[in-house]
């Protein structure tokens, strides 16, 4: 009897694992990964681009390492009798970058062996040499929030530029990825802006109260039941009217927080058996996800009390997706 109850510890632990990696491939990553594809086809064409935004936790990294890990791995092009060719660069944008900082950070995110020093325009020169040798089609900016005026300063402008410069010069697809003030940032440049009109991505969190957005949340959250399902880990159900509304108030429909929850839910359940409500509210007990819940716990609470909170914040989050839109709030 020990032996199998250790047996499923592990089990369970595994699976706990296993959940922190695992990413749920829903409707709109789908579309965003497919927005990437068509933002890349128009490379070798003309300089376009796409913008990828939403708050922390909503997936835009895994959706580029997604994107940029399957692409590779489709070509067959890449080792060529003239060297090695890197279609894509995928690039964090630095705190306060200036337009230095911004190519050295192009560089180091590349196989690119040189030296990253000299003067501004030593370093445009090698970049351009860089691109044009290896047949890069695409440069994703993570992070492109840190363009904002008001911590580029007067680098933005020139930061600006350059990008724009890069896009017309060799015909690269651009994807900007970022959090919503990154895209008013973007919008006060109207020459670049336009390369990126025509194709965004606005990921919001998932929603217990719209009917189509709630239809989603439901299949989000199946998903998550199959994937333990394949762990041999059983959960109650997660789909449900009441508990997608209960998951909601505890993640504010977060997928990094979702995670989060469940990850912690499974990890403390008693091996072997269903992942309950009690263990979902033993996790969120433990944790900090929602501070202004304070000792509120949408997993003990009754139904009523749960939705008056949950009608709250539903409010709240429109608001403020709204307001995060808005060029000049």
């Amino acid at each position: 009897m020990t032996k199998m109850i250790d047996a499923k510890s592990v089990e369970t632990k595994l699976a706990a694992k296993a959940l922190a990696k695992w990413r749920c491939r829903h409707g709109r990553y789908e579309e965003a990964l497919e927005a990437m594809s068509q933002t890349h086809d128009m490379s070798g064409v003309e300089g376009t681009g796409m913008l990828l935004m939403g708050m922390p936790g909503l997936g835009k990294s895994s959706i580029l390492a997604s994107y940029v890990r399957n692409h590779l791995a489709s070509r067959t092009d890449l080792e060529t009798p003239d060297g090695s060719r890197e279609p894509i660069i995928l690039v964090s944008v630095p705190a306060e970058p200036t337009l230095k900082t911004l190519i050295q950070e192009i560089l180091l995110a590349s196989s690119y062996q040189g030296s990253i020093a000299g003067t501004i325009g030593e370093l445009k020169q090698k970049l351009n040499v860089f691109i044009s040798e290896r047949g890069v089609e695409m440069i994703i900016f993570d992070e492109f929030q840190h363009f904002l005026r008001e911590q580029a300063k007067s680098n933005t402008r020139g930061v600006v530029n350059h990008i724009k410069l890069m896009m017309d010069k060799h015909k690269l697809a651009v994807v900007m990825a970022g959090t919503p003030p990154g895209y008013r940032s973007i919008a006060q440049h109207e020459e670049l802006y336009q390369r990126f009109a025509h194709r965004q991505i606005r990921l919001r969190p998932f929603d217990a109260q719209e009917n189509g957005r709630i239809n989603e949340f439901a299949k989000y959250m199946r998903a998550y039941s199959r994937f333990l399902e394949r762990q041999n880990v059983r959960t109650i159900q997660l789909d449900s009217e009441d508990m997608l509304v209960r998951l909601y108030l505890a993640t504010k429909g977060i997928p990094r927080l979702i995670t989060h929850l469940l990850r912690a839910s499974v990890d403390n359940a008693e091996p072997g058996k269903t992942v309950a409500r009690k263990d979902l509210a033993r996790a969120f007990g433990k944790s900090s996800l929602i501070p202004e819940l304070d000792r509120f716990n949408p997993f003990t609470a009754k139904s009523d009390k749960v939705l008056e909170r949950a009608n709250v914040a539903f409010l709240k989050a429109r608001q403020e997706d709204a307001g995060h839109w808005r060029i000049n709030p």
